[in-house]
């Protein structure tokens, strides 16, 4: 074999092993981005839970403003004010529109952030399994250019060993 030849084999043996290494910096750099949309939906769904909670607490004022209403409908009929009667039943007709208002709200708001997060996670998914394939492939490349080189060099060592015996005889 020519000494050229080897000199071009450690070159793209070199070459292959740098490809390599920020191949798995690639890998690294999709792992932390995965990580970090993991993080946000956490969040998400931590705000998810706050809303869904203000929700239930809108519900339970809403209950107490109905049984308010039922009182005063008690007391209008042993001599309270009508107007006073009529009053309330405007807050109560009030907070439950401002309760389905709400209740809307929270629903376009889960639907846009579930979405959202469901197409960034499948975004970062698919560039994470992109960049592990390319790091595997390129793994498989670096293995066959070491088996190559391992025979190139057994086979210097077989021809060093011949000429060192014919030097020696």
């Amino acid at each position: 074999m020519p000494f050229v030849n080897k000199n071009v084999l450690i070159r793209q043996c070199w070459a292959s092993f740098v490809y390599f290494i920020s191949s798995s910096a690639n890998a690294k750099k999709w792992e932390v981005e995965l990580a970090t949309l993991k993080s946000n939906n956490l969040r998400l769904t931590a705000a998810l839970q706050e809303s869904t909670a203000n929700v239930d607490e809108w519900k339970r004022q809403l209950h107490q403003y109905r049984e308010e209403v039922a009182r005063a409908r008690h007391y209008a009929g042993k001599g309270a004010e009508a107007n006073e009667v009529e009053q309330l039943r405007q807050r109560v007709a009030q907070l439950e529109a401002e309760l389905a208002q709400k209740n809307e709200e929270l629903a376009q708001i889960t639907k846009s952030k579930k979405s959202e997060q469901d197409a960034e996670a499948k975004l970062a998914q698919s560039q994470l399994e992109l960049a592990l394939a390319a790091h595997d492939g390129q793994r498989h490349v670096l293995q066959a250019l070491s088996d190559q080189l391992a025979r190139q060099l057994a086979d210097l060592s077989t021809l060093h060993r011949e000429i060192n015996s014919a030097l020696q005889t």
